[in-house]
């Protein structure tokens, strides 16, 4: 029997794939959500029309132009084909990823041990779902995430092990925070290698004639970043997990869903727009002192599980944040479940579960779509990240000599 398991489920794996493929595709193909958006963008960028739908918010194109130069070969496709490919390619995406993290686990000398990362994962495999079957960028994000994560584990800190980082922050801005702390570790060269890398993607549309990059930039501009100072990109819906949304569905009266709100108070946008800005900047505070005063700075792991704090930090400081972009906490999760479970920390566990459940009760395809919204109304996943981020800070702050190996030596090295 066991062998005959052993031989049948990869076969199983592959059919469940196949299955969410084709949900996926005809999904999008459906509702118009995300891949062909994506590929309409690509498409717009090569006909030389601008992408962006100004006074739509968080509807339509919002990532810079270079994102869907990237698309061009998928737009010369029909939206079909092009789907599935890149349904394939987030599939990969994920592969890649989750190998790229158990390295860089493995050379900062963390036990990975089957069970604590894979219950870790369970609690965002939803998440996982909702981006293959939507075809949405963050498995990009997350893999460009991950190869920077595990070429900072290597000694030294040439520029070129910034570029991950760099492109991530192109696609999504918050992914600039792990520039910090690489910044207090004095790896120059490596946030270096971040800033040109955003400086080319960006300025990637300008080398075109005629004014039209710069037009596109300006679009871009009007599009995603006035909305998002002003803080009313996304609203009050349950959608955005981030800490200032939150906030926001408390403190003024907006519905979170539907017709359903949840508000305390009834705060003007002017008003709440300082308050946002607040919240922004105490949570930054917060990873600065554990960045800058935490102890064994020089070892591998130290140097893990700030840039998984870094990764909680995307999440939480820009007051934009939906649902879907979670599954950059990942590598916080595997982290935090691996060293929890390896020694007597009860309480360290205790607070993990909990925010495991919290991530497990959000998933309308596990609790139904009621219980989902209601949960996200009262925001439980912005309630189990700060969770997951005081366990990781915990864990930051009470590292121990013995938990610090020595770097990683680059490939071909003798030690």
């Amino acid at each position: 029997m066991r062998a005959f398991l052993r031989r049948a489920w990869p076969l199983v794996a592959l059919a469940a794939l196949a299955a969410i493929g084709v949900v996926a595709v005809a999904k999008q193909l459906r509702d118009g959500n995300d891949f062909p958006i994506y590929w309409q963008a690509a498409r717009d960028v090569i006909a030389g029309r601008s992408p962006y739908d100004v006074g739509t918010g968080l509807h339509g194109y919002v990532y810079l132009p270079w994102f869907a130069l990237s698309m061009a070969p998928l737009a010369l496709l029909p939206l079909g084909v092009a789907a599935w490919v890149w349904y394939l390619v987030n599939l990969a995406f994920i592969w890649y990823s989750g190998r790229t993290l158990l390295d860089a686990l493995r050379m900062a000398g963390v036990p990975v041990r089957g069970w604590p990362p894979a219950l870790a994962t369970l609690a965002l495999v939803g998440l996982f779902h909702d981006n293959l079957v939507l075809g949405q960028a963050n498995l990009f994000l997350l893999w460009l995430v991950s190869l920077g994560i595990r070429a900072s584990q290597r000694a030294g800190s040439p520029s070129h092990r910034g570029i991950p980082f760099g492109w991530a922050a192109a696609l999504k801005m918050p992914a600039a925070v792990l520039a910090l702390p690489l910044l207090m570790r004095r790896r120059f060269s490596v946030v270096l290698g971040l800033m040109l890398s955003v400086a080319l993607a960006a300025g990637l549309p300008l080398l075109e004639s005629g004014g039209t990059g710069l037009r596109l930039l300006q679009d871009w501009r009007a599009k995603v970043i006035a909305p998002a100072a002003a803080g009313t990109l996304q609203g009050s819906k349950n959608i955005d997990q981030s800490p200032q949304a939150a906030l926001r569905r408390l403190l003024v009266a907006e519905p979170a869903f539907d017709d359903h709100a949840v508000n305390v108070a009834s705060l003007d946008q002017a008003t709440f727009a300082r308050v946002s800005r607040i919240t922004s900047i105490v949570f930054l505070l917060g990873y600065v002192i554990v960045w800058l005063f935490a102890p064994r700075r020089a070892s591998p792991r130290a140097l893990l599980l700030d840039l998984a704090l870094g990764c909680c930090a995307m999440v939480q400081l820009t007051g934009f944040s939906l649902k879907a972009q979670f599954v950059v906490l990942l590598l916080p999760a595997w982290l935090a479940a691996s060293l929890a479970w390896d020694g007597p920390w009860r309480v360290r566990r205790v607070s993990l579960v909990v925010a495991g459940a919290l991530f497990l009760l959000a998933q309308p395809g596990l609790v139904g779509r009621t219980v989902s919204d209601w949960m996200l109304a009262y925001s439980s996943m912005t309630v189990a990240t700060v969770i997951l981020a005081k366990v990781l800070a915990w864990q930051r702050l009470t590292l121990p000599p013995s938990d610090a190996p020595a770097a990683a030596p680059d490939p071909g090295t003798v030690r």
